[in-house]
């Protein structure tokens, strides 16, 4: 067997014993360095530790502090509360209500997760309520959760800028038009649920209650509103601004809602720490993954691999989207970035794709892999918090995957989806 054939041997092996993924990687890698005489131990060391080497990737922790301060300081109760008194009374109103605060909080979180697994709780737990049925209340709440990364400000986003060299400001406006068209796909899907089970509407709130939740999350609403307008009028940079947010949520969630107490930030720094740390070791043993593939010029066979089977632009978008689905099933989204974006550069070099419609791509297809098996990070948390098995979660969460790649579809072929905002604001 060749060294690369070790080399991806081991990575495997290593992904069935289930080892952490940066270890997979790291481990894998080490193996390859410690096979092959004509790579030095100081050189992979150098491109490990280079690759957290980011100022632009310092907006990472701050971002995930921001989420963790708006779950525990009341803004996550309050962006649900506006949500409800607008659009719960409809047929099935708590799932739209779900994918509408959804949207709403990933204006502030940039996370997935951080809507799971603080929003996606009240949202669950409202539905179970009101009667329910655990299907809907699994799927649309893991469904709606993707807009998180897609809907600015995004970590996916800042770590793919950073390592694309790409706007991120233009990734954070190109992820807009995606984030609402993600939204209406889910709402017409709970349209038709809805439709079906009968579900009964219930009384419409008076304009005097819209404007009393109105007026308490306005404070919250303005999280998007901040760090996008600060981006776009020059006010700050995207790293700056997550620093921003941090400040910003800390100052609404103890000065006006006064639900944070500042005793409870080493709390929330120890719990930023452990989700950042992870992160930052997968891109350190992504990056040396990935500049070993780029040695063995693995990307190259790939790339000539793909032109193979067809140079028409729809189908390499096609088949791109088939690998990073499958990619998703698998990884995370920092990881398949690190991966990926060195073999996929070229490519949509060649096809004539913006970087900023690949990123927003990339990052839809990685969020939907979090709703699918085996390593679907959503799909643990949801049956976590709903104390309903793993295997059940799949099973209830899947049909959500439809609108959710119908949605991709439309974003992969329908370029001004993504890229209108960007142009218009000239950071494309």
């Amino acid at each position: 067997m060749t060294i690369l054939g070790i080399f991806f041997l081991s990575f495997v092996i290593f992904m069935i014993l289930r080892m952490p993924l940066y270890l997979c990687l790291i481990a894998s890698s080490s193996v390859y360095i410690f096979i092959n005489p004509d790579i030095s131990m100081m050189t992979a060391m150098g491109k490990m530790m280079n690759a957290p080497n980011s100022f632009t990737l310092l907006a990472v922790p701050f971002f995930i502090f921001a989420g963790q301060v708006m779950n525990l300081g009341g803004v996550s109760n309050r962006i649900f509360g506006f949500a409800n008194v607008l659009v719960g009374h409809l047929r099935g109103g708590l799932a739209y209500v779900n994918v509408l605060a959804s949207m709403i909080f990933a204006g502030g979180s940039g996370s997935a997760l951080a809507d799971v697994g603080g929003l996606g709780l009240i949202e669950m737990k409202a539905m179970k309520e009101q009667g329910y049925e655990d299907d809907i209340i699994l799927g649309v709440t893991g469904a709606s959760a993707t807009v998180g990364p897609i809907i600015p400000p995004s970590i996916p986003f800042v770590v793919y800028g950073a390592m694309a060299n790409v706007s991120i400001g233009g990734l954070f406006l190109g992820g807009i038009g995606p984030g609402v068209l993600i939204g209406l796909a889910l709402c017409l899907f709970i349209f038709i649920i809805a439709r079906k089970r009968q579900y009964v509407s219930r009384k419409r709130a008076t304009l005097r209650e819209i404007g009393k939740s109105f007026t308490g999350a306005f404070a919250a609403l303005m999280f998007p509103v901040i760090i996008i307008g600060g981006i776009w009028v020059g006010l700050f940079t995207p790293t700056e601004a997550a620093f921003v947010s941090a400040v910003y949520g800390i100052i609404i969630s103890r000065f006006v809602y006064r639900d944070f107490k500042f005793k409870d930030t080493m709390n929330l720094i120890r719990e930023t720490v452990y989700m950042v740390g992870p992160a930052i070791s997968v891109v350190v043993g992504a990056a040396l993954f990935a500049w070993i593939m780029t040695y063995e010029k693995v990307d190259k066979v790939i790339v000539q691999a793909l032109f193979s089977i067809s140079t028409n632009k729809y189908v390499v978008l096609l088949l791109i989207n088939l690998l990073l689905l499958f990619l998703g099933m698998f990884i995370e989204v920092v990881a398949a970035i690190m991966l990926m974006l060195p073999i996929l550069m070229p490519i949509i070099a060649v096809i004539d794709v913006n970087p900023i419609h690949l990123g927003v791509i990339m990052v839809l297809n990685m969020m939907i892999g979090l709703m699918t098996p085996p390593v679907g990070f959503s799909l643990y948390m949801l049956s976590t918090a709903s104390k309903i098995s793993f295997g059940q979660t799949v099973k209830y969460c899947f049909p959500w995957t439809i609108p959710l790649l119908i949605a991709l579809a439309l974003v992969t072929y329908f370029e001004p989806v993504v890229m209108f905002l960007p142009r218009l604001m000239g950071m494309a």
